[in-house]
C-alpha cells in the first residue's frame, strides 16, 4: 500500500514538476516572486513615521522569503533583487539612496543579495533565513520599504524524485533496489528515432 502511494507521488512529481535550467547565471534566473514571496520588516521601529522622527540617514530592513509554491526551491539559487525604492509621494528615488554591501549587481544595475541557506532546498510553505538590507539615505528622504523581487530555481522533477527516494530509503520505507527501480520507472524515456527523414 505504502509503495503504491510512493509510486503515485513519484509519478506526479515527474509529470507535474517544473524543469530547472543547468547552471544559469544570476541574470538568467527566473523571477519567482509570485510564488516565493518576500517578507520585509524594519529591523528597528518604523523610523520614517510618527511625529518624533521625520527622516534618518540609514534604514535597515530584515527580509525573508516564504515558499508558497507547494514545490521545493533550490536554496542556493535564491536571490533578492532590490527593484525600486519609492518616496512617500510615490516617486522612484532608487538613484538618490544607496543600497549598502550587496552581493552583486545585475546587468540592469539592480543590486542583489544571496539568501543564506543551511539546507539544499527551501521546502514548500517554509521560510528562509533572514537577509539584512541597509539603505543609506544621504538626502534624509522619507520612503517606503524597497520593492523586492525574488529570483531562483524550482527543483526539477528528476531532482525532486531522487531527493524523495533517498529520504524514503533513509527512513526505511524503501529498499535501495526498490528506489533504483522507482527512479527508472519515473525517468523520461528517450524519443524513438523515426525511419522517415
Amino acid at each position: 500500500m505504502v509503495k503504491g502511494i510512493v509510486f503515485v507521488l513519484l509519478l506526479q512529481i515527474s509529470v507535474g514538476g517544473t524543469l530547472a535550467w543547468a547552471n544559469p547565471t544570476v541574470d538568467e534566473l527566473p523571477d519567482v516572486t509570485e510564488g516565493v514571496v518576500p517578507i520585509i520588516q524594519y529591523k528597528h521601529a518604523q523610523p520614517l513615521s510618527g511625529s518624533q522622527l521625520t527622516s534618518v540617514s540609514e534604514v535597515e530592513f530584515i527580509v525573508t522569503v516564504k515558499n508558497k509554491t507547494g514545490d521545493p526551491v533550490v536554496a542556493d539559487s535564491l536571490i533578492l533583487v532590490v527593484d525600486t525604492v519609492r518616496e512617500i509621494t510615490g516617486a522612484d528615488i532608487s538613484n538618490r539612496v544607496e543600497i549598502q554591501s550587496p552581493d552583486g549587481v545585475l546587468a540592469n544595475g539592480k543590486p542583489f543579495f544571496r539568501i543564506p541557506n543551511s539546507a539544499q532546498e527551501l521546502g514548500p510553505y517554509s521560510e528562509s533565513e533572514p537577509v539584512t538590507i541597509r539603505v543609506k539615505n544621504p538626502d534624509y528622504l522619507r520612503f517606503y520599504p524597497p520593492n523586492i523581487r525574488v529570483r531562483g530555481l524550482r527543483r526539477s522533477p528528476g531532482e525532486a524524485v531522487k531527493g524523495l527516494l533517498e529520504s524514503l530509503v533513509q527512513k526505511g520505507v524503501l529498499a535501495p533496489e526498490e528506489a533504483a527501480n522507482a527512479m527508472k520507472l519515473t525517468a523520461p524515456t528517450a524519443p524513438v528515432p523515426s525511419d522517415t527523414p
